[in-house]
């Protein structure tokens, strides 16, 4: 695994490559942020800042490397980043949030269920890895994410997206990591 990341390698940037060739980039902010810079085919690109590297503090769209400020949305959970709960196998936990979007103000039930430990590959590199089960409802809404958080990475990497309207889900095979390298 010498050439495969670790949880040191966020601090220059770690990027993740999908299946349909679109690209994540994870870097540490502060102590308890992580920055996930993703690049889709379709051209899209997005910023999400992760506590603990799982959970999400505030999102955006981006263009030309710039916010859109409509476009942001923010989650103030009842505690700073730092002492967010780390993913441990079979664990569960819940939290209100309060959300802000271009619209204003509004709160958010989340459920964060973790399972047992197991192991994923992703080309040469074997990591530990805890699946998670992710519900967040609000006013008139709910979707549903499954998580593979890897603890050596301290990463929590997306895996399937749905909402409640019955649509298939949105699925999403990561395919390799590498280091950086401060580039």
């Amino acid at each position: 695994m010498a050439d495969c990341p670790t949880g040191a390698d966020r601090a220059t940037g770690i990027r993740a490559t999908l299946s349909d060739g679109s690209v994540e980039e994870y870097r540490d902010l502060s102590p308890g942020l992580v920055e996930l810079i993703a690049r889709y085919e379709d051209g899209y690109t997005a910023r999400n800042i992760l506590g603990q590297g799982v959970y999400v503090v505030e999102l955006s769209d981006l263009e030309d490397g710039q916010i859109v400020p409509t476009s942001r949305i923010t989650s103030a959970y009842p505690m700073s980043a730092e002492k967010m709960p780390i993913p441990k196998p079979d664990t569960d936990w819940q939290v209100k949030v309060a959300m802000r979007d271009s619209d204003g103000f509004f709160q958010e039930e989340q459920t964060h269920r973790w399972g047992a430990l197991t192991k994923v590959t992703y080309t040469d590199c074997t990591y530990d890895m805890i699946p998670g089960e992710l519900t967040y409802q609000g006013d008139g809404y709910s979707y549903f994410e499954e998580i593979h958080y890897l603890p050596a990475l301290g990463l929590g990497l997306l895996v399937s997206y749905a909402t409640d309207d019955g649509a298939p889900p949105d699925v999403f095979e990561y395919t390799e990591f590498a280091v950086m390298g401060g580039e």
